[in-house]
């Protein structure tokens, strides 16, 4: 299997996977753990599939992510250092979301979500604000609402 390996998080929430980009301190550990324990808490599943580091591959026609064998089930927490996670060791990436700068969020796009080719695969591309997580969540909620609309609110 050939696989890129980014800078990124994943995770899956009910039967979704979700890749969140960004650059070191934008948010992406603190926003997987709040949406992983958001839809727990709701009773839906939710497990990390990478933090910090995902390896992609799109041979199969889906865009699929997984850990690096050396990161398997660790998160960062800032301020207590790396942690174990539950985690599932590979997802098929639903939705890409960018952690961004506020001023590149749009208030009134035409366009809500973007696509992105990624290793061949077309998938939908959400900007949220980077290290706002309450704002970042709701898009995300919104996002999959629209995209998704036959899946629970999973958080």
């Amino acid at each position: 299997m050939t696989a890129n390996n980014i800078h990124a998080n994943c995770l899956v929430v009910g039967t979704k996977g979700l890749l969140i980009r960004g650059k070191s301190g934008s948010g992406k550990s603190s926003l997987s753990d709040t949406i992983l324990e958001a839809a727990r808490s709701r009773g839906h599943f939710g497990a990390l599939v990478a933090d910090d580091r995902v390896l992609l591959n799109g041979e199969t026609g889906q865009l699929l992510a997984e850990p690096p064998k050396v990161l398997e089930g660790m998160m960062e927490v800032r301020g207590t250092g790396i942690v174990r996670a539950r985690f599932l060791p590979h997802a098929q990436v639903h939705l890409i979301v960018d952690l961004c700068e506020k001023v590149a969020v749009e208030r009134l796009p035409e366009e809500p979500y973007n696509k992105e080719t990624v290793l061949g695969v077309v998938c939908p591309l959400l900007r949220c604000p980077e290290d706002d997580i309450l704002s970042s969540v709701r898009l995300i909620r919104w996002a999959f609402r629209h995209l998704y609309s036959d899946s629970p609110d999973y958080f």
